[in-house]
């Protein structure tokens, strides 16, 4: 059963998960940047090297540590974060992850993506709510190709395409993190077939994600700390070995850190 009760969430709380991160590279506004292999609580992260991936599970290094329910499932009770400067922290589960792309090519770079684990939006493997973020773990040269991907969605429909949704930029630094979009229609990303940028990115190594969107917590302040609870969270579920990473969009252009806690509620 469900917890459906404020008694329930509070009788089923769990001990905080406290979470700090070292200081960033000189970030852009407006840019997103994964801490997923970002020194600091949890522990820097590794990234997959192959066009295959791999899928990801709890205490993966990089994401915070996760204990599965002895029964029934696990919500969201409350991200408290607080940072060097303002921006929105953002909570969500890594599936997927790959590497291996020649960052310098503009021809199709195919993918055979295994299975992904069932945390979708739906505790599926079918990628409802399941969206896509280019990611770099070695700083890019010159050059800003556009990335595109064509993709299975939801749906099972073959042979979907979309593009990152901000201009990639000339050495972005590692940790840039690229969002990518949806073909009109679409509810999300069930596995990808391949990548292609239309132009080189001279240097760096590029890597993809799959991941779903668990919360988004403003923080209009440096220094300052903001707290989303059970009730404005919108009390997500958190499926079995999530894998919890934090994503950052500044304000301005300069370095940061995070630090606060995430609490959840089991029954």
């Amino acid at each position: 059963m469900p917890i459906t009760t404020l008694d329930q969430v509070i009788s089923g709380s769990q001990q905080p998960r406290i979470f700090s991160k070292a200081t960033s590279p000189t970030l852009v506004a407006g840019r997103p940047f994964t801490y997923w292999a970002t020194p600091g609580n949890p522990g820097a992260g590794t990234w997959d090297a192959t066009l295959n991936g791999v899928a990801v599970y709890a205490n993966n290094a990089g994401s915070l540590q996760f204990t599965n329910p002895t029964s029934g499932s696990t919500y969201l009770s409350r991200l408290q974060a607080s940072a060097t400067q303002a921006g929105t922290l953002m909570l969500v589960d890594r599936l997927w992850h790959n590497g291996g792309y020649t960052i310098t090519a503009t021809t199709p770079q195919n993918i055979t993506q295994p299975t992904l684990p069932a945390r979708d939006w739906s505790g599926t493997t079918a990628g409802n709510g399941v969206f896509a973020a280019a990611m770099l773990s070695v700083a890019s040269g010159a050059g800003t190709p556009t990335i595109t991907i064509n993709y299975t969605n939801s749906s099972g429909a073959n042979g979907r395409t979309s593009t990152n949704v901000l201009a990639t930029a000339a050495t972005s630094v590692a940790g840039s993190w690229y969002m990518m979009g949806l073909q009109a229609g679409d509810n999300g990303i069930r596995n990808v077939a391949s990548l292609t940028l239309s132009a080189t990115w001279t240097s760096g190594t590029l890597n993809l994600g799959l991941f779903r969107l668990i919360a988004a917590l403003e923080m209009p302040q440096a220094f300052v700390p903001n707290a989303i609870d059970a009730l404005t969270s919108g009390f997500p579920i958190l499926y079995n070995d999530s894998a919890l990473e934090f994503v950052f969009m500044p304000n301005t252009t300069t370095a940061s850190t995070i630090q606060g806690q995430v609490a959840w509620t089991q029954g």
